[in-house]
């Protein structure tokens, strides 16, 4: 019985569409219970109320279970308006299984006892919350549901700002985030067939909304008219029934006891400090608390590091020195990581442009590897990095061709999850350098190039000029090494989201071939990528499924949909039914008189 229990709960927070706070908090209680267990399975009395105890446990296991495969699969908008639905039922949850660990408490040896006990004052102390974004797109869906606004094929205001603010909130602006949204609304309404008439009403009301309004090339028609967003949650009346539910929200405290505590073990003297009032803006007032804390009674790790701020002013010999003895003091001393400042890292780019204009390919090496010890630390740390120059990526393409080339890929790699410096890289010349690495089959740097890669093509703007470029062409023969598949089918599926993409992925021979090889030999991770690519091509190319049918790709499908993971069985489910639905001509005719039927409830 055990090994059902610890092998189910494998949901992690990117699996949830939504609700995910509460989610995670009962996913936590879940995991301190399992590692427990089997002990409560093999200390369990011999008696009538210990067996119910554990069976009651058990159950109340499996309720979580089905808690984290509807925030899963369900529609968003439907688990939007829901929010208060499911607070409700997680803290039911925690109720039942406090209640029978408190029953096996008693029954259990002393050991095992506070084991038990300390996981029921946990769940005692566990507060639900709703995502501020989730809860904000619900209300306003539900003061759109309230309104009763009747189907019309004629665009209305109120609709339309209510959804493309709920869209945004909930993430469901990408065709393909459309497409699984209008996905999971049928699913929905295919079980409830009659049983629910209120939910399949708000059901075909919300695929209304997306057939009508979810359309890519309607969102630039509607800019104009879309107005503030704020206007549009001011000018939708919550309905009354709703206006009464107060949930419990994490509080900050701004005393100073506090926040020396919060401070863990730096013991940092805080007793003069003036703590920023709420009035100023919570976030604010901690990053201006947090940059004072580091002029206070840290642990000093030399003068070195302190002379990164007045570099500039330094001969290049020292400059270099001061440089080369900071980086060694860093990698001898890990306890100094924590005190490294943001500020530190423009100087260090400053240095190492001038090194490379200089051509001390020493100096380089050394400003390079200090560069990566602090955006590293940057980015461990959770620390917002400060922007760099302007122009930081037309330098950072010449040490790409250079001797510090590795180096500066890795810097690379840490800057390309930002958007913000996605023109920059456009401009740079950075995608025809990286383009010219994966092209080379002698080149080194295939593994670096492809992270990099993967990260760019998150960002459309630049995923569409990756698709113009002809990435997919050349990312292709990645699919068959199999330590660089991972990293390619993630460019894939990034790139698959957009329309243009789809017809690269078809007039490029053997491409859906070897994605779908990957559904055989791929690890999960990949197993899963695969699938959403196949699916989001099937949806958008009607010759999609000619060719998985001819490739033999259906064999695996059917592997798949009974030994993959759980993610894994459901889309190989899902694209099996679609291959062997009626064809496309005639699905699509159905399709359209379905979404008109329903728009009529």
């Amino acid at each position: 019985m055990q090994s059902v229990v610890l092998a189910e709960h494998q949901y992690t927070t990117c699996t949830w569409k939504v609700h995910g706070l509460a989610c995670l908090e009962i996913k936590k209680i879940i995991e301190k219970i399992s590692k427990i267990f089997t002990a409560l399975e093999s200390a369990r009395p011999r008696c009538k109320s210990g067996l119910q105890a554990l069976c009651s446990l058990l159950k109340c296991m499996e309720k979580c279970e089905l808690l984290f495969r509807h925030c899963s699969e369900s529609s968003k908008l439907y688990l939007a308006i829901s929010g208060e639905k499911i607070i409700l039922r997680c803290e039911r949850i925690c109720y039942s299984l406090e209640l029978c660990l408190s029953k096996l408490q008693d029954m259990v040896e002393p050991k095992l006892a506070a084991k038990v006990s300390q996981i029921v004052d946990y769940i005692r102390s566990v507060v639900f919350t709703l995502d501020p974004s989730e809860d904000e797109a619900g209300r306003v869906l539900l003061a759109l549901l309230h309104q009763d606004i009747k189907a019309s094929k004629f665009a209305k205001l109120e609709e339309l700002k209510a959804f493309n603010f709920a869209a945004s909130r909930l993430h469901i602006t990408s065709p393909l985030a459309i497409v699984i949204e209008k996905r999971s609304i049928r699913k929905l309404l295919s079980k409830i067939l009659d049983t629910d008439p209120v939910k399949k009403k708000i059901l075909n009301y919300f695929l209304y909304l997306v057939l009508k309004y979810g359309k890519p090339t309607k969102q630039q028609d509607t800019e104009s008219i879309e107005g503030d967003e704020d206007d549009v949650f001011d000018s939708l009346e919550t309905p009354l029934k709703f206006k009464n539910r107060h949930l419990s929200v994490l509080s900050s405290s701004s005393s100073v006891p506090s926040f020396n505590s919060s401070l863990g073990d730096l013991n940092l003297q805080v007793d003069n400090v003036s703590i920023i009032s709420s009035d100023a803006g919570s976030e604010d007032g901690f990053d201006m608390i947090q940059e004072k804390s580091k002029g206070f009674s840290c642990i000093p790790i030399g003068p070195n590091l302190f002379i990164l701020g007045n570099l500039s002013v330094l001969p290049w010999a020292a400059r270099r020195k001061a440089i080369e003895d900071v980086k060694n003091e860093l990698k001898c001393d890990q306890e100094s990581h924590p005190f490294i400042s943001t500020s530190y890292v423009n100087p260090v780019f400053k240095f190492l442009k001038e090194a490379h204009q200089l051509g001390d390919s020493g100096a380089k090496r050394h400003g390079v590897e200090l560069l990566l010890m602090f955006l590293k630390e940057c980015r461990s740390s959770k620390t917002d990095m400060p922007p760099l120059p302007k122009g930081v990526m037309s330098d950072l393409s010449l040490f790409l061709d250079s001797e510090i080339a590795e180096e500066a890929l890795l810097v690379l790699q840490l800057l390309s999850c930002q958007q913000h410096y996605t023109h920059e890289i456009v401009i740079s010349g950075i995608l025809l350098f990286l383009l010219q690495v994966i092209q080379d089959p002698k080149s080194k740097h295939h593994n670096m190039a492809l992270k990099v890669l993967c990260n760019l093509s998150a960002h459309q703007d630049l995923a569409h000029h990756m698709i113009y470029l002809g990435f997919i062409q050349d990312l292709v023969p990645f699919l068959d090494e199999l330590l660089l598949s991972g990293d390619c089918v993630k460019i894939l599926q990034n790139l698959c989201a957009i329309e243009e993409a789809a017809a690269h992925f078809v007039e490029n021979e053997g491409c859906i071939t070897s994605i779908g090889e990957l559904l055989e030999l791929g690890k999960v991770e990949e197993q899963e990528h695969a699938l959403e690519i196949l699916i989001s091509l099937y949806y958008q190319r009607e010759e999609v499924r000619e060719i998985l049918m001819q490739d033999g790709i259906v064999s695996s499908l059917v592997h798949l949909s009974g030994n993959g993971s759980c993610k894994g069985k459901l889309m190989s489910v899902e694209l099996l039914g679609l291959l062997n639905s009626v064809p496309d001509d005639c699905s699509q005719a159905c399709s359209l008189s379905d979404a008109s039927q329903s728009a009529k409830w």
